[in-house]
């Protein structure tokens, strides 16, 4: 059986497809005594011993939940994602929050979910910019933010790998849906390089394979700077033709020559014509393969009232050993904040 044959095929009986699985009644309550078992043992977070916890307990989730989570760690699919749906919320959320730099800190039901899906995936990783490195991040709409291209905005918000300009950026991300905005019109966007790349011209898929494009830091990455520094030239698309792997941001990739243009606007162009749009409503959780896929989400109204839509992110590596070099010792999961100009 091929390597493509293997993201295709279905990993159980109650999966939808590859792309998503919907726990049973019986998974649901598994995962929460899964969950409970989590935060009896820790309180906070941001504390390597509670990811040591996790890692330790999410062996106990359901078999079909770890069969699904592990098929997509190790072959990914066609879609770039996994959706998981029905994980147990509790009905008396608190109010959304509305600070830029919000995160979770008290291991709460959101964030023990989150911490035992994602670390089946791989090792949690953190950047000392992103929201003071933080673990478990608060996605959700700022006063005043709305037209930011970054995750308090409400405007459409470009596709892009995340954290595209750095060295060790994530290889999954996992957003959890606590809250869906009001008119649930408020979609994530996906979009894999894996469908794409066979809509790309032979000359416009050798150009984006050459170090001819820029990427400049995130603003989140840059918040208080005059300006936001771009990086060396390189590459946006790499891996074999049958397997290719994907780096851009639409906000932040520049292209180095008119060539370099077009083909950027070719990719574009590919992305957006096999983009997959989904409303994600409470309980779901998506994670995105980073290496091939770029995200994105549709433009919403805030209401600013405590009930806005409310998501929670975290990101994890397929091993923490290549971003040693990186890490603060006294964070164990935490990159350095980068040596940029």
């Amino acid at each position: 059986m091929t390597h493509a044959s293997l993201a295709d095929q279905a990993v159980d009986d109650r999966s939808d497809s590859a792309s998503g699985y919907t726990l049973s009644p019986r998974e649901v309550d598994q995962v929460a005594l899964v969950v409970e078992r989590l935060r009896s043992r820790v309180s906070e977070v941001d504390r390597p011993e509670t990811v040591t916890a996790a890692q330790l307990l999410h062996g106990h989730l359901p078999e079909g939940l770890l069969r699904a989570l592990e098929h997509f760690r190790r072959y990914g699919n066609p879609d770039g994602g996994l959706t998981i749906r029905n994980l147990p919320l509790p009905a008396d959320l608190p109010p959304t929050p509305q600070a830029v730099n919000s995160v979770a800190v008290e291991c709460t039901t959101s964030a023990a979910l989150l911490l035992l899906l994602m670390s089946r995936m791989g090792d949690p990783i953190s950047y000392a910019e992103e929201k003071h490195g933080a673990l478990i991040h608060d996605i959700c709409p700022v006063p005043g933010e709305e037209d930011q291209q970054q995750n308090t905005g409400a405007v459409y918000f470009k596709l892009h790998t995340e954290n595209a300009f750095h060295v060790s950026r994530p290889d999954f991300l996992g957003l959890l849906c606590l809250r869906p905005d009001h008119d649930q019109r408020a979609a994530s966007i996906t979009s894999s390089i894996s469908r794409a790349v066979r809509l790309l011209d032979p000359v416009d898929d050798a150009v984006l394979r050459q170090p001819r494009f820029r990427t400049r830091l995130a603003p989140s990455f840059c918040r208080g700077q005059v300006s936001r520094p771009y990086l060396d030239p390189a590459p946006v698309l790499a891996g074999s033709p049958a397997h290719p792997l994907l780096t851009v941001d639409f906000d932040d990739t520049a292209p180095c020559d008119p060539q370099a243009e077009a083909a950027l606007d070719a990719l574009h162009t590919a992305l957006q014509a096999v983009r997959r749009e989904a409303v994600l409503l409470s309980g779901d959780l998506v994670i995105i393969d980073n290496s091939t896929t770029v995200h994105g989400r549709s433009e919403f109204t805030p209401r600013y009232d405590g009930a806005d839509r409310w998501l929670q992110r975290m990101f994890v590596v397929r091993s923490l050993r290549n971003a040693l070099d990186l890490l603060d010792p006294a964070g164990g999961y935490r990159c350095r904040a980068l040596a940029v100009p």
